[in-house]
């Protein structure tokens, strides 16, 4: 299976001029849905203030990668001055992420959801500017930014209600040791906490 790595690189490298509207449909969707993922996986850590360096590299690669879809080749300055159009500032998200672990237990349940939902929506509204020619207001961005991003943590906060059983966590802690966020030593630690609190 693919990284989230992997994947931005393989979107990044290719070439869209000659891409049917479904070819460029279905690229933008994969590099959401693996950012999103990613970004979920990474902040599942439980280090408060940590996302922003785990997540932001995730949405400032995602955001390239939807770009150069569209024929933009973007450096990181250009990618955090977009997300900035549309409200989406890498220090605020990452803010709102990292505060939800200040309180035990649900938000730990629910910074993986902020987390999925905020990435989403940075690559939805992403793909909506570009797609537009670049032609949209800020109001209009902000706007659907909000809209995604509600609508995104809601249904990820409604998957997850009462689906935290020892075995799902354990996965989810494999899944961030397989993606490479965690160390063995860090996943080990982790384990026995969650082992420890059931």
């Amino acid at each position: 299976m693919a990284t989230y790595r992997e994947t931005f690189q393989r979107v990044l490298d290719g070439d869209y001029t000659d891409a049917s509207p479904e070819e460029r449909t279905a690229a933008v969707r994969e590099v959401i849905e693996m950012g999103a993922g990613a970004a979920a996986i990474v902040s599942f850590q439980p280090i408060p203030f940590l996302d922003l360096v785990l997540v932001s590299p995730i949405q400032i690669g995602m955001v390239q990668a939807i770009g150069r879809v569209h024929g933009h080749k973007l450096d990181q300055k250009s990618v955090l001055e977009i997300l900035s159009t549309f409200g989406a500032s890498i220090l605020a998200q990452n803010l709102i992420i990292s505060s939800a672990k200040l309180v035990p237990f649900a938000g730990w349940i629910a910074a993986p959801a902020m987390a999925y939902a905020l990435t989403w929506a940075v690559g939805e509204v992403s793909d909506h500017y570009f797609r537009h020619g670049r032609g949209v207001t800020p109001d209009e961005l902000r706007e659907m930014f909000k809209k995604v991003y509600r609508e995104k943590k809601e249904e990820k906060v409604a998957a997850h209600k009462g689906n935290t059983t020892l075995k799902e966590r354990l996965e989810q802690l494999q899944a961030a040791r397989e993606a490479g966020v965690l160390t063995e030593e860090e996943f080990e630690a982790k384990k026995a906490e969650i082992l420890r609190d059931f």
